[in-house]
Order: structure tokens, then sequence, then C-alpha cells
């Protein structure tokens, strides 16, 4: 699965999964879990599986963007070498080396 692979990358690079919003009554590794499956972080993987590297991908979201995927999206995009933009009901996030244009405000 593509998501598995995107986010052992991250892990080897020191990523570690913020489960301080996650409000389902789990343990730390259910509530790890349920952050994987967020809709942007899906979306990002079916980008990844059907485009070619270097694209910039978009997505839209009807809900704001968490802590753990908008820390994780800045990882991604320094890793995979893409500029990521998602917007979500606040603002557009663009995400580029690492940076967000929000400055890490949102």
């Amino acid at each position: 699965m593509m998501l598995d692979e995107i986010m052992k990358r991250l892990k080897r690079r020191g990523f570690v999964g913020n489960t301080s919003e996650a409000l389902l009554q789990l343990d730390e590794e259910g509530k790890e879990l349920a952050l994987l499956f967020h809709s942007e972080k899906l979306a990002l993987a079916f980008c990844f599986l059907k485009t070619t590297p270097g694209t910039p991908i978009r997505i839209v979201k009807n809900l704001r963007i968490c802590c753990d995927c908008h820390d994780a999206m800045k990882m991604i995009s320094q890793e995979f070498n893409r500029e990521i933009v998602i917007r979500d009901c606040n603002r557009f996030h663009h995400f580029r080396e690492g940076l967000c244009s929000c400055k890490d405000y949102w």
C-alpha cells in the first residue's frame, strides 16, 4: 500500500504522529492508526499512485487540516520533492520543501 510506504519513509526521518488532537478513546497505537487514514493522507497516496514524480498535488477538503496531517505534509513535500496544495475550510496551504505558506498558523 502506498500510504504505508510514505509513512515508513517519514518515520525513518524522525516523524512522530501528533495524537494530542485525536478524540477517540484509544491507546496511542490506535490513535496513530486512526490518524493514518485521514482523508488528505489517503488522497495524497492516491495522487502518488496516479501522477508522475514532480507533478504538483492539489487536494480540497471541507474540514480543517489537523496538526498531524499538517506536519506530515511538510515532511512529505521535502522527502518526495513535491509541491502539495491543500485547500481546507479556512485557507490554502502550499507545502514546498518542508515549509507551509501559512507559517504554521492556521
